[in-house]
């Protein structure tokens, strides 16, 4: 790396998502509803062919 050109490193201090908050970690995810998408697709662009 050149010298000189980079910030310096430091501690994060604050960090909006973290491991205690994010819903997949917390459990509070929502699960997407993908039940009926190929149906949706087969009426859209045909069933078989």
């Amino acid at each position: 790396m050149k010298q000189g050109i980079h910030p310096d490193y430091g501690p994060v201090v604050a960090v909006d998502i973290t491991s205690d908050s994010h819903p997949f970690w917390t459990g509070t995810a929502r699960r997407l509803d993908s039940e009926g998408r190929v149906e949706k697709f087969q009426r859209r662009y045909g069933g078989s062919r």
